[in-house]
């Protein structure tokens, strides 16, 4: 007879080895349905593909990508286009103070860049992008025609406020055509004159920053309406707020201002209403380029383009022109 084999019952057999190992494998898979569909992205990974690193095996992400995308340049175009706009409205207003010998006071560029300008910068990158996906391709060069024609008419428009409202405190009963605040001032030997032109012209200026801001805002049709942008339009409140404040108080409450006392409430009313003009023909010039056609086409041809940037609308072009695939075959066969 052989040798007599002992089996314990703690040892494993072949058939239960299996069965835990099928087990083990169910366990595991019950783990990973049970795992979020999406998993986040790795840290520190920064290339294209990094927002298609999911578990779900579809693209659905692509959409959202390219609204992003489309409403991060036309913020980043705003932005810029302010900043541009800004210098130009300063440059132009103390060129136009220069021919009445003044100039804008320390205090009062400290005010148009704290105030003003500094505010805008940073809430006009908080506008959301659109909904839905825009087939157009936002604009991305300053020399752009749109942009050029923008900044040619927006100017021209905030120079001839400037101008008017300096003309109109001219018209004011309280205001002295012979200098005599200038002759004062030279006895005195005192380095800046407070005239009224320099007021009406500092005032209106401001309120150009505030609506170049608000136009440059326009989001259609890759970003969303400006009312949408909540720190914008606490941005606009509170520099209007400040700005009628300094305004309508009395010229020796603010002194570091350096403004001239005017007398009338009515004018200061006045050149609020202005601005709010201004504000109107501002955004007719900013939709004009956009919603009237022949005006685009006009500016598309005076840009003078020759031919496409894609080589792949030349491909279109190809399909769409001809008898696609037809024409190609009668080229390689003599059917």
């Amino acid at each position: 007879m052989g040798p007599t084999i002992v089996r314990h019952c703690n040892t494993p057999t072949w058939g239960s080895r299996c069965l835990s190992v099928r087990r083990q494998r169910e366990r595991e898979r019950e783990r990973e349905r049970e795992k979020p569909t999406s998993s986040p992205h790795v840290p520190g990974e920064a290339s294209l593909a990094a927002p298609f690193s999911s578990s779900i095996f579809e693209i659905s992400c692509v959409p959202l990508l390219l609204k992003e995308g489309q409403g991060a340049l036309e913020n980043g175009m705003a932005v810029f286009r302010f900043t541009a706009m800004y210098s130009i409205i300063q440059y132009l207003s103390v060129i136009v103070l220069v021919r009445y010998n003044s100039l804008l006071g320390d205090f009062q560029y400290l005010f148009e860049d704290l105030v003003m300008v500094l505010l805008f910068d940073f809430a006009l990158g908080y506008t959301r992008p659109a909904r839905t996906l825009s087939a157009k391709r936002p604009i991305g060069s300053l020399l752009h025609p749109f942009i050029l024609y923008s900044f040619i008419l927006q100017t021209g428009v905030a120079v001839a406020f400037i101008l008017l409202a300096m003309y109109l405190v001219q018209q004011q009963p309280y205001y002295d055509p012979f200098g005599q605040e200038r002759r004062d001032a030279a006895q005195n030997d005192e380095q800046y004159v407070p005239l009224y032109e320099t007021t009406a012209n500092f005032v209106m200026s401001c309120c150009q920053y505030m609506i170049c801001a608000l136009v440059f805002s326009i989001g259609h049709p890759h970003r969303r309406a400006v009312y949408t942008n909540i720190p914008m339009i606490i941005a606009t409140l509170s520099a209007l707020f400040i700005l009628a404040l300094v305004v309508f108080l009395p010229a020796d409450m603010v002194p570091k201002l350096e403004f001239a006392d005017i007398q009338s409430n009515e004018f200061k009313l006045g050149i609020f209403g202005l601005a709010a003009a201004n504000l109107v023909v501002a955004y007719g010039i900013e939709y004009s380029y956009r919603l009237i056609t022949p005006l685009r086409n006009l500016l598309r041809y005076l840009r003078c383009k020759k031919g496409y940037k894609n080589k792949f609308k030349y491909l279109i072009d190809d399909l769409n022109g001809g008898n696609w695939p037809e024409d190609e075959i009668k080229g390689y066969c003599d059917c």
